[in-house]
C-alpha cells in the first residue's frame, strides 16, 4: 500500500464535510482511490466495480487488530455511507454544487471485505486530463489526526506554488467541523488543528508546512500557507507524475 498511488481531481481534494471524519474514514476513502487507479487507470467506461481486501490487510490498513476487523469494518462502513461531502461544481459559491457519500455498499464474507464506492464519485477520480493531484498513499497511513489527513490533502496540491491562504470559514467547512463549539475561536483551530496537523506533516510526509494568520482589524480571517517539498521526495514526485501523464496519452493514442 505504501507505493501506491492516490489521484484525484482538485474539486473532490476541496471537497466540504458536514460531519468530521476520522482517522479510519479517511484511510478507508483514500485506499479504495488508489486501488481504483491500479486496476482501472483510464478506463472510461467504469461504472460499478467492487475493491476488494483481507481481513488482515484491512486491520494493518486501519491499525486495528484482526480480532476487531468483523465490527469495526461495519461501523466504518455505516459512518461512510451517512456522511455528506460537498463539491461545488462551478467555481462560484452560489453558482452549482453537489452532495453525495463516498461508500455506496460494503460487504464482509469470509475473511474478505468488499467495497463500492459511490458512483457519481468517478469522474472525479478517473479520466482526469487536468487540475488533480496525485500523491503516494503513505504520505498519510502514518498521520494519527484526522485533520492532518485532509490538510495534507488540501496543501499539497499547492506544492508547486509553494503557498496557500484560505479563510478560517473555509478551513471550518472543509473539515467538516463549522459547527463543533470546540473548534470556533482561531485559538481553538491553532491549538487542536494547526500545531498537530504541521507537526504530523513535517514529520511524516513529503511535506514541510509553516502558517501565518492574517487579521482583519484584529480578528483572525484567512490562514497563509507555505508549503515546500523535502528534497528526498521531489524526485519521486517528478517520476510518478510522469507515469501518469504517460498513461494518459497512451489512452488518447
Amino acid at each position: 500500500m505504501e507505493n501506491d498511488l492516490v489521484v484525484q481531481s482538485n474539486k473532490l481534494i476541496e471537497a466540504h464535510y458536514k460531519q468530521q471524519y476520522t482517522v479510519q474514514e479517511q484511510r478507508m476513502v483514500l485506499w479504495v482511490v488508489s486501488e481504483i487507479h491500479k486496476e482501472d487507470y483510464f478506463n472510461k467506461k467504469y461504472e460499478h466495480k467492487t475493491i476488494t481486501i483481507s481481513a488482515q490487510k484491512y486491520a494493518e490498513l486501519m491499525d486495528i487488530t484482526a480480532d476487531d476487523v468483523y465490527k469495526r469494518a461495519q461501523d466504518i462502513g455505516d459512518n461512510l455511507m451517512q456522511k455528506v461531502i460537498t463539491i461545488k461544481t462551478d467555481g462560484g459559491e452560489d453558482k452549482g454544487w453537489e452532495m453525495f457519500h463516498w461508500i455506496e455498499s460494503m460487504k464482509y464474507r469470509e475473511g474478505i471485505i468488499e467495497v463500492l464506492i459511490a458512483p457519481v464519485i468517478i469522474p472525479y477520480i478517473i479520466d482526469l486530463k487536468e487540475k488533480f493531484t496525485a500523491f503516494r498513499l503513505e504520505n498519510i497511513l502514518y498521520l494519527r489526526s484526522s485533520h492532518a489527513i485532509k490538510l495534507y490533502q488540501i496543501l499539497v496540491q499547492y506544492k508547486q506554488i509553494g503557498e496557500r491562504k484560505i479563510t478560517v470559514d473555509e478551513l471550518r467547512s472543509t473539515l467538516g467541523v463549522s459547527n463543533v463549539k470546540i473548534y470556533q475561536t482561531y485559538g481553538d483551530i491553532k491549538r487542536k488543528i494547526l500545531e498537530i496537523s504541521k507537526r504530523e506533516i513535517n514529520a511524516k510526509t513529503d511535506l514541510i508546512i509553516s502558517y501565518s494568520a492574517i487579521k482583519q482589524s484584529r480578528k483572525v480571517v484567512a490562514i497563509q500557507f507555505k508549503i515546500t517539498q523535502k528534497p528526498n521526495q521531489e524526485i519521486q514526485a517528478k517520476k510518478n507524475l510522469n507515469n501518469i501523464f504517460y498513461n494518459c496519452q497512451k489512452v488518447i493514442i
